[in-house]
């Protein structure tokens, strides 16, 4: 069982005991448990390497777009935690290093584009594959399956009001840190996206076995 599992079950556990809870209602909470520890360790990753490579805030606001909307709609993902946190990384910090450079050479009317794009289609992926489950936690209930896609769509509803709002300040202030940040949230949503389509599932697999290999030649398994 990999740290993160094991740090979650044992929450659930101290805290049902708490507060008398049933073996369902641990189960529950032991998921959401493990789901918030990923995500502070996949972002808290995310955060260090963007330091070390000097794109923290392009890094961090791609994982966290990503990470928000993935909340609700789900996603491919690798076998272990620790490597589904590498690729994380891996899909953060290196877009990240091209989106740096990126609103000083092109206009507004191409992050403009960018933002358009990426957007309608999230909205016809969402609807289409939205909620991705888990093969460990498999989403059953259809009502559930509703709720979380009308989540995943109110996500990017929120997202859409911050680009109209930093759209507006960029035409008052002219700065190109505010095209980097239009940039950075839609890059995190293009990859969410991604990872709902069959072609993502595979690519994600692909990277994971990579991983998988790599990792038990240079030492052993990586939890």
């Amino acid at each position: 069982m990999f740290l993160i599992e094991r740090l979650s079950n044992s929450i659930a556990i101290k805290v049902s005991k708490t507060l008398d809870l049933d073996a369902e209602k641990q189960e529950v909470l032991a998921y959401g448990a493990f789901s918030l520890l990923q995500t502070l360790w996949s972002v808290g990753l995310v955060m260090i390497f963007g330091y070390l490579f000097n794109v923290f805030w392009e890094a961090t606001i791609i994982s966290s777009s990503g990470a928000l909307l993935r909340k609700y709609s789900g996603g491919g993902h690798a076998t272990s935690p620790n490597r589904c946190a590498i690729i994380g990384v891996i899909m953060s910090v290196g877009p990240a290093l091209i989106l740096s450079s990126l609103p000083i050479v092109i206009s507004i009317e191409y992050v403009y584009l960018y933002s358009i794009i990426t957007l309608i289609s999230s909205y016809y992926i969402i609807y289409k594959y939205s909620p991705v489950d888990s093969p460990n936690k498999p989403i059953v209930k259809e009502a559930t399956k509703k709720r979380l896609k009308k989540a995943s769509f109110n996500v990017i509803h929120i997202l859409i009001l911050v680009i109209v709002v930093l759209c507006i300040y960029y035409y008052r202030d002219q700065n190109n840190i505010l095209k980097n940040i239009i940039l950075s949230i839609c890059t995190g949503v293009l990859w969410q996206d991604i990872t709902l389509l069959p072609l993502g599932h595979n690519f994600i697999t692909q990277i994971d076995t990579f991983l998988k290999n790599i990792f038990s030649l240079i030492g052993g398994e990586i939890a």
